[in-house]
């Protein structure tokens, strides 16, 4: 965790780059409110990570003590002080997120949580801190194996933020095809493109996180041939981040209350992402159940122009985008704030705070749609704040 805080500067140092090259080769690759709601999923990701790794840390601590043990690794130039160490426990790891991401999009429950970083209709730096709030809790569970292999926690920590770090940089297009021999091993900005992609032909393929042999021995590997078309099957056609966060667990639920097969909306929850109960499927869509098969009847879905809200609140002004930039960067340095010192307070003023920083994420979302209304959220948020500031400072 710390790895990764320790380098979010060289993330924005690389956004920052990307955007200017961009500008300067005239291509339109960041949509400026799409960005920031990219950027305030990291936020909000970030708020639920530290809590829900805690949890997944304590599972894996218990299971390490039935595991194989320290001794026999040691017998078998695993130990620690090795190197063999290190590199084996980066290869189990990453294929261990190939079978964590692939499940994410073939069951429903998990897809709730991954949907919410192919949500972007973009494709740039930015998305890949486009994270779900309980991302961990989908992937952690997966490498929790490693435990019972004698791998200690804070070996599994290391290797997993190495691993996350990795994935950042493939979410570029700035960066086309790299040499036939990495291409041929690791994942790259092609592959992910594929991954990120919503056209028929690239759906459910390159789950890889660094490697991209896990695809090619598992028959999902699939060659970048023509510019994708980015995001969901149905785009989310939103820039709210709580939304963003919600919509398919919303949807799920929503089915389960309003069907009359009740199993089989319980079944939905661990079926593919595009199973719903009989009695709820669309009239002429009935048994089709693969979005590859729906897309090819619906292409216009594929030539739609990319989300701009309608309203906008005039957000060419520059006025405007200062004061979404302002909404964005207070909450942020409040959570990062808090992020570094909640273990100075109680579980009461812990999680006060947190449920301020989540109502600030959507009151940013609010603005970013140009709904009317967010004037009316933004009031109270700032009464709350101030409120909190007098109590945590005084």
């Amino acid at each position: 965790m710390r790895l990764i805080e320790s380098i979010v500067p060289f993330y924005f140092l690389l956004m920052l780059i990307e955007i200017l090259y961009t500008r300067f080769k005239k291509k339109d690759y960041y949509f400026y409110e799409d960005s920031l709601a990219d950027l305030s999923l990291g936020v909000l990701s970030r708020i639920f990570d530290g809590l829900i790794l805690l949890g997944i840390v304590y599972l894996y601590s218990k299971l390490y003590q039935f595991s194989i043990g320290a001794e026999t690794l040691d017998h078998y130039f695993l130990g620690t002080s090795s190197f063999l160490h290190w590199v084996v426990l980066f290869v189990l790891l990453d294929f261990l997120f190939y079978v964590a991401h692939r499940y994410s999009h073939e069951i429903k429950i998990l897809w709730a949580s991954h949907v919410v970083h192919h949500s972007s209709e973009e494709f740039n730096l930015s998305v890949a801190l486009r994270q779900s709030f309980i991302r961990n809790i989908g992937i952690g569970m997966f490498y929790l194996p490693l435990a019972l292999l004698g791998f200690p926690v804070e070996s599994y920590l290391i290797i997993d933020a190495l691993n996350r770090t990795y994935q950042f940089w493939v979410h570029t297009r700035t960066i086309k095809k790299l040499p036939n021999w990495f291409e041929a091993v690791f994942v790259t900005p092609s592959h992910h493109r594929v991954h990120h992609a919503m056209n028929p032909e690239y759906i459910d393929k390159n789950y890889g996180g660094v490697f991209i042999i896990w695809d090619k021995l598992f028959g999902t590997f699939c060659e970048e041939k023509f510019e994708p078309r980015y995001g969901l099957t149905t785009q989310l056609h939103h820039y709210d981040p709580i939304q963003a966060n919600i919509h398919v667990l919303k949807d799920l639920f929503s089915d389960l209350l309003t069907t009359k097969k009740k199993w089989q909306g319980i079944v939905s929850f661990f079926s593919y992402p595009s199973v719903r109960p009989d009695d709820l499927q669309i009239a002429e869509d009935r048994g089709v159940r693969d979005p590859k098969v729906w897309l090819s009847h619906h292409r216009l879905e594929l030539t739609n122009k990319v989300y701009q809200p309608v309203h906008r609140l005039a957000s060419g002004q520059f006025l405007y985008r200062v004061t979404l930039f302002f909404q964005f960067m207070f909450p942020t340095v409040m959570t990062l704030y808090f992020l570094k010192r909640m273990h100075f307070y109680g579980l009461a003023e812990v999680c006060s705070v947190f449920v301020l920083l989540v109502f600030s994420f959507y009151s940013l979302g609010n603005l970013l749609e140009g709904k009317k209304e967010w004037l009316s959220v933004e009031i109270p948020k700032y009464f709350s704040w101030l409120f909190l500031l007098v109590y945590f400072f005084t």
